[in-house]
């Protein structure tokens, strides 16, 4: 099982939100995972929906989270890189991309 996430751009339209989840979909079909649902980060610099989404893959028992590039984390390396280690280390679970990063 496998869980997406999303930090919703103020620009961002439907179109471009649901293209993002169908390549998030796709990627995770491939790499033989079955999609559960996708979190999505709507507020400029909340961390609400990364909080639930924590909380899922541990109440899940979950190890996967895709995003669709590890700039919908944090586009700032350190702060994607501590929410990268929370998700590891709070709910052993791995981050993967589809296009490798």
């Amino acid at each position: 099982m496998i869980y997406g996430y999303l930090r919703v751009a103020d620009d961002a339209t439907d179109d471009d939100l649901e293209a993002s989840e169908q390549q998030m979909r796709r990627f995770t079909k491939v790499e033989g995972f079955c999609y559960a649902s996708t979190f999505y980060e709507d507020v400029s610099g909340s961390r609400a929906a990364f909080e639930e989404l924590t909380n899922e893959l541990k109440r899940a028992e979950a190890r996967h989270v895709v995003v669709p590039s590890l700039e919908h984390l944090s586009s700032h390396p350190l702060l994607r890189n501590h929410m990268i280690e929370r998700l590891e280390l709070d709910a052993d679970a791995h981050v993967l991309t589809p296009d490798g990063s």
